[in-house]
């Protein structure tokens, strides 16, 4: 039996976050292959398998999103093997791949706390769709000076951190120099705070962090007008994010509400 393999394709749909730490092969086994996905990153990632088969088929169907488990190996995909025996083939794999689990389509409702230190209070400059740099997304802006403590929002793991940039402009394409910490929640969603100081995480990716722990300080990098405190819930796709309308513990955290552009808001609990 002639088996003709090609090379695997890897293409990641996110330019914003860094290549993911995934790895797609194959295991031969007698005349059949074992299609397998390692994850060496600290949340589920979702990768999109699209196969082109000659005189092969596929156990578990194609074009399909496999969600593959944090920091999992030799995870199944499929078993690809010869139709017709002695007539010849093979098959070439193409991926897309991203963070999360591409197949959730409603988390569950929460309140999340303020992403400030108890006893202060900020202003959300830009809120949901706002004009600058938040048209069709649905984040926020506090302003607030360069080296405020930022606190967790929710608890989760720590999935990503950039923090060696020092630039900033108004302008887009100063996106790249953002310094952001990246959530992952249990609910498969995300929380992202964008523009922190230079060196000024204080979390590593895998680290658990709870509720109301200081993880970082604020700072005034990449795509930004102005110091301040870009923050964003979202699930993600394998092409794109999908940002989330949340709603704020305020005051002294019995009432929760979206917050609002141009308004003031106090964590008092």
């Amino acid at each position: 039996m002639k088996f003709l393999l090609t090379g695997f394709l890897m293409s990641l749909c996110v330019s914003s976050f860094a290549q993911l730490k995934i790895k797609l092969y194959n295991e031969k086994i007698d005349n059949s292959f074992n299609l397998l996905v390692d994850n060496d990153e600290f949340c589920p990632v979702s990768i999109k398998i699209n196969l082109e088969l000659t005189n092969m088929s596929s156990s578990n169907g194609n074009n399909k999103i496999f969600v593959v488990p944090a920091k999992t190996k030799g995870f199944f995909i499929s078993k690809i093997q010869a139709i017709k025996p002695n007539g010849g083939g093979g098959f070439n794999t193409k991926s897309q791949a991203n963070y999360g689990d591409a197949t959730i389509t409603q988390p569950l409702d929460y309140n999340y706390s303020l992403p400030f230190q108890k006893g202060k209070s900020f202003m959300i400059d830009q809120g949901y769709n706002g004009t600058f740099s938040h048209q069709n997304e649905n984040s926020l802006d506090f302003t607030m000076p360069i080296g405020t403590e930022i606190t967790a929002a929710r608890d989760g793991v720590v999935v990503k951190v950039v923090e060696n940039n020092d630039q900033s402009c108004a302008d887009k394409s100063c996106a790249s120099f953002n310094n952001y910490i990246l959530i992952y929640h249990n609910d498969g969603t995300f929380s992202q705070y964008v523009h922190l100081k230079k060196e000024g995480a204080l979390v590593q990716e895998g680290d658990q962090i709870k509720e109301k722990d200081v993880i970082g300080y604020s700072g005034n990098t990449g795509w930004a007008n102005g110091p301040h405190l870009h923050f964003m819930v979202f699930i993600q796709q394998i092409e794109k994010q999908v940002s989330l309308r949340t709603k704020f513990k305020i005051n002294d955290g019995t009432k929760s509400e979206i917050l609002k552009a141009k308004q003031e808001y106090t964590r008092n609990y």
